[in-house]
C-alpha cells in the first residue's frame, strides 16, 4: 500500500484510501474536491461527495467551501503557505483559468452535492421516479417501531393464540410476549441477506403432550397419598449427602413446590427448580459412596415424567425456535406491504431501493446517476455495509467514473448500527488503487511512536489479515504545542500497572474503585497550578482532558470520583435519556398531575427531587393538612392548565412556580439534571403534538420509553433520544469511545480497557460473518454449528474491542494514560491479546484467555516492560498510584468580581390573601378552594367505643383527611340533589371511590350519608326547607371570587368583631381573631364558596365539612360545632364569603337586598347529618347587616352601583 500524495496521484479509477487515525481525511477529501474542480472541469454538482452524519455533511460543507476560499486566495496571489496549493499553482497552466474555475465552484456551492448515505439516496429516488419507480409522495418516516410492534402482536395472534395450553404454558414460563419477541428482533431485519440457521421443520408436540400427561396423571394422584412417606425417606435415609438434601434449607422448600406443580394440572410442562430431587436418578446422584439410594414408586414415577418432559421441552424449543424464523419473514414482508399501504418509507427504504432499483434492469438509472456525477468521493467508508458498497460499486466503479473510498478500517467500530467491516475488507481487495495517508497532523511525535509501538508489538494487531496497522509519522506543523511538566516533557504515554496483591485475579469491581480514584486524583495533579503542568504557553485547563470509557455506567462512576475531588465533569455518551434519574422522576410528576385526586401518585410526585418535599415533610403534612391541601389544589391547577392549554404550557408553569430549576442546580450534578430534564420537556411537547396524546396517553408513552422492551428503538429516529451534553466550558469530558470518535484531546485517559471478547452463555442466538459461506452475515439461533460459529462470532468481538482500544487512543494529542492488570474479566480483553502474544489459533479469542490466564503479575509485568523497553522512552511504565490527591480548587486570575448590594426594602404588603393565608400565617402559596384544609380533628384513639366503631363500615369509620374531605367536596359538586335513582346515584359514588383510591366497600356508606344530608331540615322551624328540593339551576357550585381588599390586620378584624358582638360566638371569638399572626396586607381576597343555592327568592351560603368530631352523631351537636368553628375560624372565613356573595349580589341583583335577599349560612358537617334531628350536623348563622357593611367599608370600601 502507497502513500498517497494529494497533489500528486491520478484522478482516475476506483480508489481506495486507508486515513489512520489524524492523518487529515478531511484535509484529503476537500483536497480532492478542488482538484477535481481545476483539473477534470467539474462543477460542484457533479462531484458527489457522501458522508455517514449529518453532522460530518454540514462539517464537511463548512470545510470544502473555506478550501475553496483559501484556494481562490493563493491563486490570486500567486503562492500559499499551504503546500499542496503552492504544488496546484505551479502545475496550473493558466492561473486565470482556475481562478474563474474556483470562483464558479463558490457562486454555485449552494448546489454542491454532499449528502449523507440516506439523502443520497432519496435524491436519487425522487430525482429519477419513473427510472426507478418511485412515488413522489411518500412520508419520509424516522420511527417505525410502532409499525414493527402492530406486526408482531399481529403475529402472536396469528399464531399463538391457535397454540396448545401446554405450549402456551410453556412459553408464558419462558416469558415470551410480544415486547420480547420485537426486543428479539431488533434491527436484524434491517439486513436483507441475513441467514438464519438451523432451518428446522416446525415439529407436532402432539404424541409427546399426550405421553407427557399420561406420566402426570398417576405422579399426581400418588402425591398427596406418599408425600409424608417422601418427606419421611428424604429426612432419614442415611446415605443421602446432607449438603444437598438439607432437613432445614433445602428439602422444607420442596414440599410446597411439589404442592403447587401436581395443582396446576396436566397442562403445565414445567416443572420447578429442584423437581429432579424427586426422581430415581436424582438420588442416586446425591446418595453418598458405600450406600444405596433410597427406592419409591413415586421416585419412578417422577423419574419418567422428568424424561418426558425433557422430550416435550425439546419439541417446544424446535416449535418456538421455528416460530421466531418464520416471525422474520412475516414482519419483513408485512413491513413491505404496509408500508406500501400507508405509502410511507424508512431511512433503511431508501437503501433497499435503490439497491433494487439499480439491479432490476436499472441501466437508464445508472446511465442518469453517472452522467450526473462524474466523480464520487465516500466518506467514512469503513462503517459502509454490504448494500451501501453495492450501491456505490454499481454506480461509479467504472471506467469514465472516478471513485474514491476514504475511511480507516482500524476505526470500525459502529458494527453494532449495522456496520460491516467485511463489506470494507471486501471493496479493499477490489479497489484498482489502493493508498495510505502516512502523517498526524494531531498528535505529539513521541506520542505517534509510542502509538505505533503499541500496535507493532503484535504481528497482527487486528486479528484479521485484511487489516494492517501501518506505522505513521509526525506531521511537521509550523506551531507544535507540547505538554510539559515544570518547563520538562514526559514520555507521552503512561502505562499504569495494577498489582493484583494476591493470588487470585483482582475483582472487576475492586479494580474499578481503585482505577477510578486514581485517575480522579491524577487529574487533580495535572489541574494544580502548583505542579505547573502547561499546555504550550497556557496552562492545562479541566476543558483538555477527557476520560474515555466503554458503558455509560463507567462514566458516572467517573463522575462520582471526580466529583470527589471536586473537579467539575461533563458527560457525552450514547445513552438514552429516557435512562436517567431525570426521566423517571418526570413520569412521576406527571402521573401526579395526570391524578391530583390520588395520594398514591402525589406522595411519589412530592418525594422526588424535582419537587423537593424531603420524607419528613411529607410526615409532616400527614399531620398538617393545610400543606396537603395547598399540593392537592396545586396539582389540580397544573392538570386544568395541561388539559387546557397543553403539555409545555402546564411544564413552565411547575418550573417556574416550584422553583425546579434552582433548586435542581444546587445538587453536585445539578448542571446534567438541569438539561436532562429540558430535553424530555422538549421531547414530550413535541410528541404530544405530533402524535396528538393527552395526558394519560402522553405519561403512558413516557413510561414505554423508559421500559427497554418498549421504547422506540430504531436508530434514524432515536438519536433525538441521546442524552444532550450540559456545558462543557472548563470541565473535564466523559465520553464514550464511540461518542468520541472524530474527536481529539490534549489528555485521555483509558481507564476501563479490559471489556471481554466472549459471548454469554446466555445468550441463545447470535449474529457472525461466516468464514464458510462467502463472510455471509448469519444469525445462528441454535444450530450444530453453535460452537464453531461461535468462535467466528468471539474473533469477530475480539477485532472490533482492538478497534475500539485504537480509537481511544488515537484520540489524545498530548498524552495518553493506559491501565492494565490482572482482572478477572481481563482474559479475553483487547491487551490481553495486544500485550501478551497468544499463539496463534483458529479460536484465538480462548488462546487469549489461555494465555492471560497462565501469567502471574510478574509475568505481566515482565511484558509491559518489554513494550516500554522498545519505545524508545516514549512509553512510561508504573504501578499506578494509590495514594490520595488533594481536592482541586480552582483559581482564578484578573480583579475580584462581586455584585452590588441592595440596601433597600422591599414592602411585600401588596399580594393576594385567602382565608387559608391569613388563619396559616403563610404570605404566598396556592390560593386554595377550601376542603377542610385547616380542620383541627379530635382525637378519639383511646376510646373503647371508637376502636368498636373503626371496625364498621360508618360515616364515622371512613377515612379521615385531606383526601377524604376533597372527596366528599366533590360528590356533592357533581350530585343532582333531586335525581331519585337511586341506581344512578351509587354509580357515581363507585366512580368518585375508584378515582380517589377508596375501596369500593364504601359506596353504601356514602350513599347513605347523601341521604341523611338531602333529607335534614335546614331550617329546624321549617319542615319543607331540604338540600333535595333544590335543582341544579338553583345552585352554584365552587364559586371563585375576588375582591379588592384595603388594608387589612389582625387587630382592625378583631375590632371589628367586638364593636358588633352578637350570636353565640360574642363572647371569645374576638380572642380567636387577636391569635391571627399575619402581616397587615392590603391587595386582592380570593376564595372558593363551596355552594350558593337560591330558593323562595333568598340566597343561601353552604359549606361542606367533612370534619372528624367524634364517633358518633351526638358528638355533631351545636356546642361541638361551634368549638370547631371558633377554633378553625370558621366563623372568619363565612363572614368573608358573605361579604364576597354580598358585593356580588349587589352589583348583579337589581333591587339586591340584603335584609331580604340574603337567606344565611348553613355549614354542614356531613359525618353528623340525622334527617330527624336538625340539630345535629348543621351549623346555622344570618350574619347581622351592620356587620357585613363595616367588614365591607373596610375591606373593600363603599359599594357603589
Amino acid at each position: 500500500m502507497q502513500k498517497f500524495n494529494l497533489s500528486e496521484n491520478k484522478l482516475e479509477g476506483t480508489n481506495l484510501i486507508e486515513a489512520s487515525a489524524g492523518t487529515g481525511k478531511t484535509y484529503t477529501i476537500t483536497g480532492l474536491f478542488l482538484r477535481l474542480i481545476l483539473e477534470k472541469h467539474l462543477s460542484v454538482d457533479q462531484i458527489l461527495v457522501v458522508t455517514f452524519t449529518q453532522a460530518a455533511t454540514e462539517e464537511l460543507k463548512d470545510r470544502i467551501r473555506t478550501r475553496l476560499r483559501d484556494a481562490l486566495d493563493a491563486f490570486s496571489k500567486g503562492q500559499s503557505e499551504d503546500n499542496v496549493l503552492n504544488t496546484l499553482i505551479q502545475k496550473a497552466d493558466n492561473l486565470k483559468s482556475g481562478i474563474r474555475r474556483i470562483e464558479q465552484a463558490i457562486r454555485d456551492f449552494d448546489e454542491a452535492a454532499i449528502f449523507t448515505i440516506h439523502g443520497f439516496c432519496k435524491r436519487m429516488l425522487h430525482d429519477n421516479a419513473f427510472e426507478s419507480g418511485s412515488l413522489f409522495d411518500s412520508e419520509l418516516v424516522a420511527d417505525q417501531e410502532n409499525l414493527k410492534r402492530e406486526i408482531v402482536e399481529d403475529f402472536w395472534r396469528k399464531h399463538f393464540y391457535n397454540e396448545s395450553r401446554m405450549f402456551i404454558n410453556y412459553i408464558l414460563d419462558k416469558k415470551i410476549t410480544p415486547e420480547k419477541l420485537l426486543a428479539f428482533l431488533g434491527n436484524k431485519i434491517a439486513h436483507p441477506d441475513l441467514k438464519i440457521i438451523p432451518q428446522p421443520d416446525m415439529p407436532d408436540a402432539a404424541e409427546e403432550e399426550n405421553q407427557y400427561k399420561a406420566c402426570f396423571g398417576p405422579a399426581q394422584d400418588a402425591w398427596s397419598s406418599v408425600k409424608t412417606e417422601i418427606r419421611n425417606i428424604f429426612d432419614t435415609d442415611k446415605g443421602l449427602n446432607r449438603s444437598t438434601y438439607n432437613k432445614k434449607k433445602s428439602i422444607p422448600k420442596w414440599f410446597p413446590s411439589m404442592d403447587d406443580y401436581m395443582a396446576m394440572g396436566n397442562n403445565n410442562p414445567v416443572s420447578f427448580k429442584e423437581f429432579e430431587r424427586f426422581t430415581s436418578s436424582g438420588l442416586q446422584k446425591a446418595t453418598n459412596k458405600n450406600h444405596t439410594a433410597p427406592v419409591h414408586p413415586f421416585f419412578d414415577l417422577c423419574e419418567a415424567l422428568k424424561d418426558k418432559q425433557e422430550k416435550l421441552t425439546k419439541i417446544f424449543e424446535q416449535r418456538l425456535l421455528r416460530l421466531k424464523i418464520e416471525l422474520f419473514q412475516y414482519v419483513k414482508d408485512e413491513l413491505r406491504k404496509r408500508k406500501e399501504i400507508r405509502n410511507i418509507l424508512s431511512f433503511d427504504d431508501l437503501l433497499f431501493n435503490l439497491q433494487r432499483a439499480i439491479q432490476k434492469g436499472g441501466e437508464p438509472l445508472k446511465e442518469n446517476i453517472r452522467n450526473r456525477f462524474r466523480a464520487a468521493l465516500i466518506d467514512e467508508f469503513q462503517d459502509t455495509d454490504v448494500i451501501q458498497y453495492d450501491i456505490f460499486k454499481s454506480l461509479f466503479d467504472t471506467k469514465d467514473n472516478i471513485l474514491f473510498l476514504i475511511g480507516d478500517p482500524k476505526q470500525a467500530i459502529y458494527g453494532f448500527r449495522g456496520a460491516d467491516i467485511f463489506a470494507y475488507m471486501n471493496a479493499a481487495a477490489h479497489a484498482e488503487f489502493r493508498h495510505t495517508l502516512g502523517e498526524n497532523w494531531r498528535s505529539e511525535p513521541c506520542l505517534i511512536s509510542a502509538v505505533n509501538t503499541i500496535f507493532e508489538h503484535s504481528d497482527n494487531a487486528f486479528v484479521y489479515n485484511e487489516i494492517n496497522f501501518n506505522r505513521v509519522g509526525a506531521a511537521k506543523k509550523p506551531d507544535p504545542v507540547f505538554l510539559k511538566h515544570k518547563g520538562e516533557s514526559e514520555p507521552p504515554l503512561q502505562l499504569w500497572f495494577v498489582n493484583a496483591g494476591t493470588g487470585k485475579p483482582m475483582t472487576k469491581g475492586q479494580a474499578e474503585k481503585l482505577i477510578s480514584n486514581a485517575v480522579a486524583a491524577e487529574i487533580s495533579r495535572l489541574l494544580d497550578r502548583n505542579n505547573e503542568i502547561s499546555l504550550g504557553e497556557a496552562r492545562l485547563r479541566e476543558g483538555d482532558i477527557a476520560v474515555l470509557v466503554r458503558q455509560h455506567r463507567e462514566a458516572k462512576l467517573m463522575q462520582k470520583a471526580l466529583m470527589a475531588y471536586k473537579i467539575p465533569s461533563v458527560l457525552h455518551s450514547d445513552s438514552n435519556i429516557f435512562d436517567s434519574h431525570e426521566a423517571l422522576e418526570m413520569e412521576r410528576v406527571l402521573a401526579g398531575i395526570v391524578q391530583p385526586n390520588s395520594e398514591r401518585f402525589l406522595r411519589r410526585a412530592l418525594a422526588t427531587d424535582m419537587m423537593g418535599v424531603s420524607g419528613e415533610e411529607l410526615d409532616e403534612m400527614t399531620k398538617d393538612e393545610t400543606q396537603w391541601e395547598e399540593w392537592l389544589v396545586r396539582f389540580r391547577e397544573y392538570h386544568d392548565i395541561w388539559n387546557k392549554s397543553g403539555f409545555i404550557q402546564m411544564f413552565r408553569q411547575v418550573i417556574s412556580k416550584q422553583d425546579i430549576l434552582p433548586r435542581l442546580m444546587a445538587l453536585p450534578d445539578g448542571e446534567r439534571r438541569n438539561t436532562n430534564l429540558l430535553h424530555l420537556a422538549e421531547i414530550l411537547h413535541q410528541t404530544a403534538v405530533e402524535k396528538k396524546l393527552g395526558m394519560a396517553w402522553l405519561v403512558k408513552w413516557l413510561s414505554e420509553q423508559r421500559d427497554t422492551e418498549t421504547r422506540d428503538t430504531d436508530i434514524p429516529g432515536a438519536e433525538q433520544y441521546q442524552l444532550r451534553l450540559e456545558s462543557d466550558d472548563n470541565a473535564v469530558k466523559l465520553v464514550t469511545i464511540h461518542k468520541s470518535k472524530g474527536l481529539e484531546y490534549s489528555v485521555v485517559f483509558c481507564p476501563f480497557i479490559y471489556g471481554g471478547s466472549k459471548i454469554s452463555n446466555k445468550s441463545k442466538s447470535f449474529l457472525f460473518h461466516d468464514e464458510n459461506d462467502d463472510r455471509k452475515l448469519t444469525l445462528d439461533m441454535g444450530s450444530e454449528d453453535t460452537e464453531k460459529n461461535q468462535v467466528f462470532a468471539e474473533r469477530e468481538l475480539l477485532a472490533e474491542n482492538l478497534r475500539l482500544l485504537y480509537v481511544a487512543m488515537t484520540r489524545a494529542k498530548n498524552r495518553c494514560y493506559l491501565v492494565w492488570g490482572r482482572f478477572n474479566t481481563a482474559e479475553t480483553s483487547a491487551p490481553a491479546y495486544l500485550f501478551h502474544h497468544p499463539d496463534a489459533a483458529e479460536d484465538i479469542v480462548s488462546a487469549t484467555a489461555d494465555k492471560f490466564k497462565s501469567l502471574d503479575d510478574a509475568n505481566i509485568l515482565a511484558d509491559l516492560k518489554a513494550i516500554q523497553d522498545k519505545s524508545d522512552r516514549t512509553i512510561s511504565l508504573s504501578e499506578m498510584p494509590d495514594e490520595p490527591g488533594e481536592p482541586y480548587s480552582r483559581t482564578w486570575s484578573g480583579d475580584k468580581l462581586g455584585c452590588p448590594k441592595f440596601q433597600s426594602k422591599i414592602h411585600r404588603d401588596f399580594r393576594v390573601s385567602s382565608f387559608s393565608s391569613l388563619t396559616s400565617g403563610r404570605t404566598h402559596g396556592a390560593e386554595l378552594a377550601d376542603h377542610d384544609a385547616q380542620a383541627i380533628h379530635y382525637d378519639y384513639a383511646d376510646s373503647e367505643d371508637t376502636r368498636v366503631q373503626e371496625d364498621l363500615l360508618n360515616i364515622f369509620s371512613f377515612p379521615k383527611g385531606p383526601r377524604p374531605g376533597t372527596f366528599m367536596h366533590e360528590i356533592f359538586e357533581h350530585l343532582d340533589f333531586t335525581e331519585t335513582d337511586m341506581s344512578v346515584v351509587k354509580d357515581m359514588i363507585e366512580e368518585k371511590l375508584i378515582a380517589y383510591d377508596f375501596d369500593l366497600k364504601w359506596r353504601d356508606t356514602i350513599y347513605d350519608m347523601i341521604q341523611k344530608t338531602l333529607s335534614v331540615n335546614l331550617d329546624e322551624t321549617c319542615k319543607d326547607f331540604k338540600l333535595s328540593q333544590i335543582r341544579n339551576e338553583d345552585r352554584l357550585n365552587e364559586l371563585e371570587f375576588y375582591f379588592s381588599l384595603n388594608r387589612i390586620s389582625p387587630k382592625r378584624l378583631k375590632q371589628i368583631f367586638e364593636k358588633y358582638a352578637v350570636g353565640d360566638f360574642s363572647e371569645d371569638f374576638p380572642s380567636y381573631i387577636e391569635q391571627l399572626d399575619f402581616a397587615s396586607v392590603k391587595g386582592f381576597m380570593r376564595g372558593f364558596v363551596d355552594m350558593i343555592f337560591q330558593f323562595q327568592g333568598k340566597f343561601y351560603l353552604v359549606d361542606w365539612k367533612s370534619n372528624f368530631l367524634g364517633p358518633g352523631a351526638e358528638d355533631y351537636n351545636q356546642a361541638t360545632m361551634l368549638q370547631a368553628m371558633k377554633e378553625n375560624f370558621y366563623i372568619l372565613q363565612y363572614h368573608i364569603y358573605t361579604l364576597a356573595l354580598h358585593r356580588y349580589l349587589f352589583a348583579r341583583h337589581p333591587g339586591y337586598s340584603y335584609e331580604e335577599d340574603f337567606g344565611g349560612v348553613y355549614y354542614i358537617f356531613l359525618r353528623g347529618t340525622e334527617p330527624n334531628r336538625p340539630d345535629l350536623g348543621i351549623y346555622r348563622d344570618r350574619p347581622p347587616e351592620p356587620l357585613i357593611n363595616e367588614l365591607c367599608k373596610n375591606l373593600i370600601g363603599p359599594l357603589t352601583r
